[in-house]
């Protein structure tokens, strides 16, 4: 049976990994994004990518949705880091 301390741990590490899972979704959109707008120069892999309007979209949906990110994501591990630090893990 794990104690308190042990279960609070495995809680903070269960919302880490979730939002590192979540955060993949805004950095596919800003890579593909970047790719669209600097590399594709009419030539992409898929069609969409070949529309700026499209890709100006990405990348403001990426942009807004890493700043989301961040803004839950640094918090959680500034509260891990503490927690272990306190617990001496």
């Amino acid at each position: 049976m794990r104690t308190r301390k042990e279960n609070e741990g495995i809680e903070m590490q269960n919302n880490i990994v979730r939002m590192q899972i979540i955060g993949v979704i805004p950095t596919v959109f800003l890579g593909l994004g970047i790719y669209g707008l600097v590399v594709a120069k009419g030539d992409a892999f898929h069609p969409f990518l070949n529309n700026h309007d499209v890709v100006y979209t990405m990348l403001a949906t990426g942009i807004v949705l890493e700043i989301w990110h961040l803004s839950k994501m640094i918090p959680l591990l500034k509260q891990y880091a503490e927690f272990k630090q306190l617990s001496g893990m």
